[in-house]
């Protein structure tokens, strides 16, 4: 299973807790995270229809930030965590770097 899939799930399953809250923060961050999840999706589409090394990696990173978030939600909002499994396997900031030196310096 993708991190995409795993922060949707996350999402939905937190969705279920707390459902029908007029808490103004329960409401922001519920849009917090389905930008995120939506910005994920987006760019793994993206990485889909132009493939590119630095397309997939930004894809990557958008959807395992999209997961963190939403297990940080889940436990912020309901107080339990679901256990994930190792889907981050690449350290995040390794994969920061190899965008960034593409986009500093032109470096695949």
């Amino acid at each position: 299973m993708t991190a995409l899939s795993l922060a949707r799930q996350l999402l939905d399953s937190t969705r279920r807790h707390v459902e029908k809250s007029d808490d103004p923060y329960v409401i922001s961050r519920f849009g917090d995270l389905q930008i995120r999840v939506d910005v994920a999706a987006a760019l793994l589409e993206r990485a889909d229809t132009h493939p590119s090394p630095v397309a997939a990696t930004e894809a990557q990173i958008a959807a395992a930030e999209a997961l963190i978030a939403a297990s940080n939600a889940e436990f912020e909002l309901t107080g339990q965590r679901t256990a994930l499994p190792s889907t981050l396997d690449d350290p995040l900031r390794l994969k920061y770097q190899v965008v960034g030196n593409y986009h500093l310096n032109g470096v695949l």
